[in-house]
This record gives C-alpha cells, structure tokens and sequence, in this order.
C-alpha cells in the first residue's frame, strides 16, 4: 500500500515538473505581436525629372592676323594730285609705315603711322588766251615737304565695335576716330596747310580699310563650333550598373565677347536636359537653334539625380551582424539579439522585425525614420520606438523591455557607412565621363555626392541622390 502511494507521488510529481516546463516554455515564446501593414507602400520611388545643366565651352581667337590682312588688302602707297592752272597745284605719296592693334577698356583699337611727301607749285594767273591749254603767265614758285628731308608723318586710330549675330558671326563696325599729323607741313608764304590736303585724300584711302577690316572680321564664325557642340552633346553615356546618362541639348547662348591683348574671349553656353535612366537610347535632336547672346556664363557645375538603391535582405544582414549574440541584463530578465530583418514602412519609415531570446523569446517591432548624414556618408536611423501593436503585447506581458537600453544597442548597430559605395560611384561616373565625341573632348569630375531624399518601398530603399560634377568640353 505504501509503495503504491509512493509511486504515485513520483508520478503526479514528473507530470507537475512537465506542467511547469511547458508553461516556461510557453512564457518564453509569448511575446509575438502583429505584424504592422503595409498597405500604403508603394513599389517604386517617384520619377526623376530631367533637369536642364549649363555646359559652358571657352572660345578664343587672336585678332592680329585678321586686323594684318586687313592692312595688306589696302595699298601699302596712296599717292595723287591736283594741278589747276592757276593757283596752288599739288602731287602727294603717302606711305604706310606702321601698324599695330589693341585692346583698351574692351575697346578694340588698331593704329596705322604714316609718312607723305608733298611737291607743291603756285602760278599767281593762267590765261587760255590764243591756246588751246590754259598756261601760267607768271613765274612758278615751287615749294615742298618731305623732299630731301624728313618726312611728316600721320597718325591714324580706328575703332572696332564688335557685336555677334543670330547667325552665330562676329558683326563688326570700323570708324576712325582720329586722323592726326604728329608733325605738320604748313607752308606760311601763302598760308597754305598742305597736311590737311593730305589728309582729305588719305583718309578715303583709310575708309576702304575700315570697309576691308569689317569684312576680314566678318570672317569670324562660331556656327561650326556651335554646330559640333549642338549634334555632338546629344548624347547617351553608359555608367555600368546605373544605366545611361542622357544628354538633350535644349539651347544655345554666347557671352558677349571680351577683349584682352589683341584676343576675342567669349564663351559658347549649352543648355541641355541631364537624366539617367536604363534607356539606352537617344532622343532625335532638331536644328541648330537661333543664336541667343547673354552677359556671363554661367557656372560650370553639372547635376545629376540617381537613385541608389539597398536590398532589404542586405540590409537585414548587415544589421544583424552587428547585434547577433549583444546581450542586455534587467534584474533577473536576460535579452539576447538573434537577428534584425528589415522592411519598408509608409510616411518614409523602416520597420524593424527584432528576434530575440532570453528569458522570454519572439519578435519586437521598432519603427524608424532613415536619415543620411551627407558629411559622413552613413545611413542611420533615428526616432527609434515601438509599433503600437508590439507596445500592447509588452504593456501585458513584459514591461521590462520598455528599456532605452534596447534602443540604444539598435541605434548603434543600425548605422550603415557607405563612403566606399559613393567613392566607387564618383570613380564610375568619373572614368565614364572622359572620352571623345566627334572632334570634341568631354572631361567630367565628380565632386560632391549627397542624399536629397529616401523612400522605403515594397522591395528596396532607394537613396535619391545628386552627383554635383564639373563638365568640361574641348574643341
């Protein structure tokens, strides 16, 4: 009787052990709260708006040589006469002896030195009398300059107005704006100044210079260069792994030109629509536009907006390598870190799946906002909590894990530097961006690249960022 009794005993006492290991168990897998929804989620993030980049290529040209063969179109010796019967009667040779061009105050000036000599004759009265040729009836007084002695000389300046036309040409207006002599020939006897004799004939000479310096000028066009820019930039640059840069020509200016010793800078301004997608290809480009002139340039700094985009499950795992195994003390509570998984949530936040164990096990559901820090280049999350439904389940069965000490292991462990990746992506665009097309040489380098915004979706997080480069074109 004894020994049944006994036996008993043991037996309600295994099955009470049973009982209680159960319900142990069971306590430490409780906590396994709802999941929250994703109903708002969207599957993409939004389009990227083509955006218009200024593409800025220097223009230069050295005036002299148009302003020489100018010079060498016009008569080197202009010479004439005027021999009345009567009167004073004059024969003149002036020589070009000089000339030389300038640029003052973004005036273009250009200026020719000459000498003359001038043979002069005064008949006091003629008379045609009996002759069939008027004929002097008194004594010739002859004088001169220049003649067996040093000749007088002449100074002569001409300004160039320059203006550029819709047709993409150099539109330029020669005037002379001073006919001087440095050192008259006047003849006192008969008060006769034979430097202005001079000067009335020469300066017809000179305005068929001004005519002939215009049309040399006129030469000058910026329709070809305007035109290989134009077709040559309507381009699709391939960047591995991101797709294809496209390049949409929209516009074309000119800065009016400056002058500086003896050159012409101006600078051609192509404005054209800048996007990357996974389209390699090109738009049909129109004709070459009407020609548009402006004061300055613009800066040579080129944007481009991508989408950089992180795997869910990459991110889950780089998180859990970070936590997996931490573990967290409260009183007589354990909490250990088994791994982190990572989704997308509406209004811009993540949804973080915490599985732990411990002294109870489950799943913890924190909600938090991605934020990327431009000056470091890691992605973190701040404004880290509790879903609702998670926060219920605690509120009931354990309140001590409401623990800012959790919050701040998820914190630190939810950091994601990514320099590498956007050094790798600088290089990438970088290399891509240096090569030739046509006759021209494109020169790209990346300087800054920054987040300007993030959205969660269904499968991926997707970086919005802007590469801020300089672009450089050659001729």
């Amino acid at each position: 009787m004894n020994y049944s009794i006994s036996v008993s005993v043991r037996v309600l006492k295994l099955k009470i052990g049973a009982l209680a290991f159960l319900i142990l168990t069971g306590s430490c897998r409780s906590i396994q709260p709802e999941a929250p929804e994703n109903t708002w989620l969207a599957t993409a993030p939004p389009e990227i708006n083509a955006v218009t980049n200024s593409i800025v290529v220097p223009v230069e040209i050295n005036l002299t040589g148009y302003f020489k063969d100018a010079n060498k179109s016009v008569p080197d010796i202009t010479a004439g006469s005027d021999k009345p019967c009567s009167g004073i009667r004059y024969e003149y040779r002036f020589q070009k002896d000089s000339f030389n061009i300038s640029t003052v105050n973004n005036r273009l000036l250009s200026e020719l030195v000459g000498s003359y000599w001038i043979k002069m004759e005064y008949c006091a009265a003629c008379s045609d009398l009996l002759v069939a040729k008027p004929v002097c009836l008194t004594p010739l007084v002859p004088f001169s300059c220049g003649i067996n002695e040093k000749r007088p000389s002449l100074r002569i300046r001409f300004e160039t107005e320059l203006n550029i036309n819709e047709n993409y040409g150099l539109s330029t207006s020669t005037g002379i704006n001073e006919l001087k002599a440095l050192n008259p020939c006047e003849v006192t006897l008969f008060r006769f100044d034979a430097t202005e004799e001079v000067i009335r004939e020469v300066r017809k000479t000179l305005e068929k210079q001004c005519i002939a310096t215009d049309k040399q000028l006129a030469r000058i066009s910026f329709r070809k260069d305007a035109d290989d820019l134009w077709k040559n930039m309507n381009q699709s640059v391939k960047i591995p792994y991101l797709g294809y840069i496209h390049f949409e020509p929209v516009s074309l200016s000119l800065v009016k030109p400056r002058l500086a010793n003896n050159r012409l800078f101006t600078t051609l301004v192509l404005n054209c629509k800048t996007y990357l997608n996974q389209n390699p290809a090109k738009k049909e480009l129109g004709e070459l536009p009407g020609l548009n002139t402006i004061p300055s340039a613009p800066k040579d700094t080129f944007d481009l907006f991508t989408d950089f985009e992180l795997d869910y499950d990459s991110i889950s795992q780089l998180f859990t390598e970070q936590v997996k195994g931490k573990t967290i003390d409260f009183n007589k509570n354990h909490f250990e870190f088994e791994a982190v998984k990572v989704s997308g949530l509406d209004k811009n936040r993540l949804l973080l799946a915490i599985s732990f164990s411990g002294t109870k096990r489950g799943i913890l559901y924190l909600q938090g906002i991605p934020y990327f820090d431009n000056h470091t280049k890691i992605l973190e999350l701040s404004k880290l909590e509790f879903d609702l439904k998670t926060k219920s389940v605690l509120l009931k069965s354990a309140k001590w894990l409401f623990s800012n000490r959790i919050y701040s292991e998820l914190e630190k462990a939810t950091k994601l530097d990514l320099s590498a990746q956007f050094n790798e992506l600088k290089k990438t665009i970088d290399k891509n961006l240096q090569r030739k097309i046509g006759d021209l040489i494109l020169q790209g380098k990346t300087h800054d690249v920054s987040v300007v915004h993030i959205f969660p979706t269904v499968d991926h997080l997707y970086l919005r960022t802007c590469l801020k480069a300089q672009l450089n074109v050659k001729q």
